[in-house]
């Protein structure tokens, strides 16, 4: 039977904890050109460079001796910067080719790669004058062979520009770069919003039994889910597929990544000119979107005005169901004339986290599905620029991509009848191919029949590109996946 992790130096550091410390970010792409130079480096990279999850928590606290010593002005910061490694499924087979590895992930999603379903699976716009199947992304998705990602993250971009040259200089001419994408948070006030202006990441679900931490960092608020580490870790307890898995596979994640370019000057055109058309305003309507207002305030809580006091409280901000004497198990969505404490089924964070919706399972059915988001925005505030691209570089981590991201992006999110007929696409993560128009229904509170259709829903959050990668655990980065045998296993690749 499984056992719970109990070194967390085993771990790469993005995964738990809230990951790397993050301002600012590059998510290098390469190819590997030389297999076999590449692998008998990366014991030394992984040994040197790449960090883990107990660098993250001694990172952390250091930053909060800092403040405890330097008081609420400080003079100055602690510098941290942090690197993980990931692979794609051609990468490993080529890690394979030379050192044997059993390339057997148990996850056919991880095998067939993003691209190849990206229309048919993720139902992501179609490439016009293609084949049909091909989505309409930026041409270095299309167009490069993407082995890996190094992701380098860190408060500042001088030091991230020096991680990376001592890694790719240790890395040598086995790699070639493909293409690079920066991101960083938002400036001031807009820091820890995406750039339609809601505070992301407020809801995150805890990795329980985890070692080395005091009861301070043990601290869950409340409303949040403790779910078990092989939800998130290959190999630990809740991992549903571990028997499928190579031994090596223990302890590293599944890493999901999207390029979302977010259309943001269409999207307030959107709400102004439907909370007209619905009798609302434009952040009620937002609100109603969403799930919360943009302070993070949940409209279960507060259905008329943006409470920031409850949006910033984490102790309150997550403590609520989805209403459910609003919801007929049976067949549809009701609410009494005048009851707006209700979140529309198809908001954004009930459709990504449907917590106690399912009648007769609750949370307990949901936490399988549930994810590890390490997104950044990436692009110029509206004020700089408002004609650049701009959007959110997201990224996720779960031991398994089909209870997890592709689980709520097909069955939930794209599900224009979960959990009811009527509740419509998430209009935020929500894509429905090129279908020009959803209808969705709740969105005014005063009457929770009433339709809006949604024109064009994939003009506010369209996916750019992506793939999904595998984030070894640091054992093997410095084992299996840097054991070169004598001769290429498999010459061909």
């Amino acid at each position: 039977m499984a056992s719970n992790l109990t070194d967390l130096s085993n771990v790469q550091g993005d995964i738990l904890l809230n990951g790397l410390n993050k301002e600012v970010e590059t998510f290098w792409f390469f190819t590997i050109a030389d297999t076999r130079s590449f692998c008998q480096k990366l014991r030394q990279v992984a040994t040197e460079e790449i960090s883990h999850t107990q660098n993250v928590l001694d990172t952390r606290r250091n930053i909060k001796d800092f403040k405890t010593r330097e008081g609420n002005s400080p003079s100055g910061r602690v510098p941290t910067i942090g690197a993980n490694i990931s692979f794609s499924f051609t990468g490993l087979k080529k890690i394979a080719s030379v050192t044997g590895l059993q390339t057997n992930t148990g996850d056919p999603i991880f095998e067939t790669g993003m691209k190849s379903a990206a229309v048919s699976g993720l139902q992501d716009p179609i490439k016009q004058g293609a084949n049909g199947q091909t989505p309409d992304w930026d041409s270095d998705w299309l167009n490069k062979q993407v082995d890996g990602v190094l992701l380098v993250a860190g408060n500042s971009a001088g030091l991230i520009k020096e991680k990376l040259d001592r890694i790719t200089a240790l890395f040598g001419n086995s790699v070639r770069l493909a293409f690079k994408v920066d991101g960083k948070v938002r400036p001031g006030a807009e820091h820890g919003r995406e750039h339609f202006g809601y505070m992301d990441g407020i809801s995150q679900p805890v990795v329980g039994n985890l070692p080395n931490l005091t009861d301070e960092e043990k601290f869950v608020p409340p409303g949040q889910d403790i779910i078990p580490q092989g939800v998130i870790l290959c190999g630990r307890p809740g991992d549903t597929n571990a028997s499928a898995r190579p031994a090596w596979m223990l302890d590293g994640s599944f890493l999901c990544f999207r390029k979302l370019k977010q259309n943001v000057q269409d999207w307030d055109r959107f709400l102004v000119q439907s909370s007209n058309q619905l009798g609302t305003f434009a952040d009620q309507l937002g609100a109603r979107l969403i799930g919360r207002w943009k302070s993070g305030c949940p409209v279960n809580l507060q259905a008329d005005f943006d409470d920031t006091n409850i949006g910033k409280d984490v102790m309150r901000n997550n403590l609520f169901e989805f209403d459910p004497p609003g919801l007929n198990s049976q067949s549809q969505f009701t609410i009494q004339s005048g009851d707006r404490m209700v979140c529309p089924l198809g908001a954004h964070i009930r459709k990504t986290n449907p917590r106690g919706d399912q009648p007769g399972l609750g949370r307990e059915s949901v936490n399988p599905h549930r994810i590890l988001r390490r997104g950044i925005p990436y692009g110029p505030e509206i004020s700089e620029n408002p004609n650049a691209e701009r959007g959110l570089l997201f990224a996720c981590y779960q031991s398994n991509l089909g209870q997890g991201f592709e689980f709520i992006q097909r069955l939930w999110a794209n599900n224009d009848r979960f959990r009811f007929g009527g509740a419509g696409v998430d209009a935020v993560m929500g894509q429905t191919n090129d279908k020009p128009n959803v209808p969705m229904q709740g969105l005014f509170p005063q009457d929770a029949s009433r339709e809006l259709n949604l024109p064009g829903i994939n003009r506010f959050v369209v996916p750019r590109g992506g793939e999904y990668f595998f984030s070894p655990s640091l054992s093997a980065l410095k084992g299996e996946l840097s054991n070169v045998q004598g001769r290429n296993i498999h010459p061909n690749l």
